[in-house]
C-alpha cells in the first residue's frame, strides 16, 4: 500500500497527514504557541514523594511538575527478557526531595494533568533506537520475518563491534531498517553517540532544572519518524521548510531526498488531496458509513464510547446479515478514527447485538485486523456477550478535538442546553422568592432571546398569573448576547 505524506507549514502551525490507499490515515498538527514537549529531556529536581500513590512529583521547568511513577524508573530492577519480573523497590527508597534527576517526557501534560516523565530514557535515528540505561537489543516488533529479524540483530552486533560501542546501551532496530546495510546502521550508531555525548556534558554543566534535548520540529520528524518502505513521496506546500527537509534528508536519510516534492500550485496543498475536508469530518460526533449506517463518538476526559447504528441501511436478505455487514464496516472504519482523532485511554464500543457466533468472530477478526496497521499500541480481549469491546490505546498526547477545538462557554463541554421552558420554569420560582423579600413594586427580568420570546408568547399567561399573585409589575427584556440559561432578575 503506498502511501504519501502531505505536510502544510505555515509560521504559526504545521499539519502533516499520510495518505494511503487514497485515505487519509493519521492527522499530525504542532502548533508553534503550544509545541508538544514529548520526548524532550530534561535535568530535573524531585520536589514530592508519596509512598502511598508510589509516584513523585519532579520540577522539570515547566508550568507543572511532571509525574514519575516508580515502574517508570530506570536501574537493574527493570524486567530483562528472560528473567522473571521482581517487585520494584518502594520509591521512596529510590528518590528524595532535591534529588537530581535526568528525566525525558513519556506523554505531554494533558488537561489539568502535568506531564508523565520517565528515567528510561531513549534517543531516535533513522534505524535505530538507542536506550543508554540498559544493555538489551532487539527488533521492532513490525518486522515479522524472522530471517530478516536475525539478520538485523547479527548486523547490530557486528557494528556495535566495530564502532567500540559494545555493551555500552541498549538497541532497538526501528521497521524503517529492514534491508539495512552495515554502513547505514554503523553511521547511526556514530549520531547517537554523538548526541547522547552533547546530553551528558550538558547535564554536568546545569544545576537547576533545564531542557538538555529537544525532539525535532514535526516537519522534520516525518524522514525519520513517518517516512517508511510504502512511502511514495512527499509533498510540502513551504519552500523554507521544504529546503530544511532536503537538507536534513541529504545528511540523514539520503534515500528519501529523491521523493521529496514542493508543491507549488494555486490551489492549497490539502484541498487537492481531500485532507481539508477529512480533517472537519474527524471533528463531527457521527461518521457515516458507506453501507448507510453510522458511528456516534462521544469523547469524555477518560473515555471514549463508540456507538454502532443500522441508519438507513436495509440489507439485502435479513436482519441478522444487515447486523453483521454494519459491524463489520464499523470494525474497519471506527480503527481508522482512532488513529485519526488520536483517542487514548479506555474506549468502549458498542457493536449492534449480533446472535450468530460466527458473525461476532469474524467482526473481532476484522477489528484486530484493522488496529493491527495502527502504530500506536491497541489491547482489547474480545466481544462481550453483550456486543461490547473495551479496549485501550496508549496516550501519545492531546486528541485531534482538544487541539482544534474548545469547550462550548454555553454548554460548557456538557454537550447540552437546558430547555427554554425549563429556564422560564426557573425564572418563575425565582420570582417568587425574591418578591416575597421585597417591598418594591416592579421585577425585571433579563434573559436571553429564546426565553425572554416564550415568556412574553406562549407563558405570558403563566406570568399574569404570577403577576396577580405576588402584586409586582413584571417586565421582560430580551438580551441577546445572553446564553439561554442565564438571566438577571432585578426588583425595581
Amino acid at each position: 500500500m503506498t502511501e504519501v505524506i502531505l505536510a502544510n507549514i505555515n509560521p504559526q502551525e504545521t499539519r502533516v497527514v499520510v495518505v494511503a490507499a487514497g485515505e487519509v490515515q493519521d492527522i499530525h498538527i504542532e502548533r508553534e504557541g503550544s509545541r508538544g514537549i514529548l520526548g524532550n529531556i530534561y535535568s530535573a529536581k524531585v520536589v514530592r514523594v508519596l509512598p502511598g500513590m508510589q509516584v513523585a512529583f519532579v520540577d522539570f521547568g515547566a508550568q507543572r511538575n511532571g509525574l514519575v511513577r516508580v515502574a517508570d524508573l530506570a536501574g537493574p530492577e527493570r524486567r530483562k527478557p528472560g528473567r522473571r519480573e521482581r517487585k520494584p523497590t518502594a520509591i521512596e527508597k529510590r528518590l528524595h526531595p532535591g534529588q537530581k534527576l535526568l528525566v525525558q517526557v513519556s506523554r505531554d501534560p494533558l488537561g489539568s494533568k502535568g506531564a508523565r516523565l520517565t528515567t528510561e530514557l531513549t534517543l531516535s535515528s533513522r534505524f535505530l533506537v538507542f536506550l543508554p540505561r540498559s544493555t538489551s537489543l532487539a527488533v521492532s516488533q513490525r518486522v515479522d520475518n524472522p530471517g530478516e529479524r536475525t539478520r538485523l540483530l547479527l548486523l547490530l552486533q557486528e557494528g556495535l563491534a566495530a564502532e567500540g560501542l559494545e555493551g555500552r546501551g541498549g538497541y532497538i532496530l526501528r521497521t524503517a531498517a529492514e534491508g539495512v546495510a552495515l554502513e547505514e546502521l554503523r553511521a547511526d550508531l556514530r549520531f547517537l553517540k554523538r548526541l547522547w555525548e552533547v546530553v551528558g556534558r550538558k547535564s554536568q554543566q546545569v544545576t537547576g532544572p533545564t531542557l538538555l534535548y529537544e525532539e525535532l520540529p514535526l516537519h522534520l520528524r516525518i524522514a525519520r519518524d513517518l517516512a517508511g518502505p510504502d512511502l511514495d513521496r512527499v509533498v510540502i506546500d513551504d519552500h523554507a521548510a521544504f529546503l530544511a527537509l532536503r537538507g536534513f534528508c541529504e545528511e540523514y536519510v539520503p534515500e528519501l531526498s529523491d521523493r521529496l516534492q514542493h508543491h507549488s500550485g494555486v490551489a492549497p496543498l490539502f484541498d487537492t488531496y481531500g485532507a481539508e475536508a477529512e480533517i472537519q469530518r474527524a471533528l463531527a460526533r457521527r461518521v457515516e458509513l458507506e453501507c448507510g449506517g453510522y458511528l456516534l463518538i462521544d469523547q469524555a476526559e477518560a473515555m471514549t464510547t463508540i456507538d454502532v447504528n443500522t441508519g438507513a441501511f436495509v440489507g439485502k436478505r435479513n436482519v441478522d446479515e444487515t447486523i453483521f455487514e454494519t459491524n463489520l464496516e464499523a470494525a474497519v472504519t471506527l480503527a481508522r478514527q482512532l488513529r485519526l482523532r488520536n483517542l487514548g485511554g479506555i474506549i468502549v464500543v458498542d457493536f449492534i447485538d449480533m446472535t450468530d457466533q460466527g458473525h461476532r468472530q469474524k467482526v473481532t477478526s476484522a477489528l484486530q485486523e484493522a488496529l493491527q496497521q495502527d502504530p500506536v499500541r491497541t489491547t482489547f480481549n474480545g466481544m462481550s456477550e453483550l456486543g461490547l469491546v473495551a479496549m485501550t490505546r496508549r496516550r501519545s498526547g492531546e486528541s485531534l478535538q482538544h487541539i482544534l477545538c474548545e469547550n462550548c462557554p454555553d454548554c460548557h463541554g456538557a454537550g447540552i442546553l437546558k430547555s427554554a421552558h425549563t429556564v422560564c420554569y426557573e425564572i418563575y420560582r425565582e420570582i417568587k422568592r425574591t418578591a416575597s423579600l421585597s417591598e418594591k413594586p416592579e421585577v425585571l427580568v433579563v434573559a436571553a432571546d429564546a426565553v425572554a420570546n416564550l415568556l412574553q408568547g406562549d407563558e405570558a399567561a403563566q406570568l399574569a398569573d404570577i403577576e396577580s399573585a405576588s402584586g409586582k409589575t413584571i417586565r421582560v427584556r430580551p438580551e441577546p448576547r445572553y446564553p439561554r440559561e442565564h438571566f438577571d432578575i432585578a426588583m425595581l
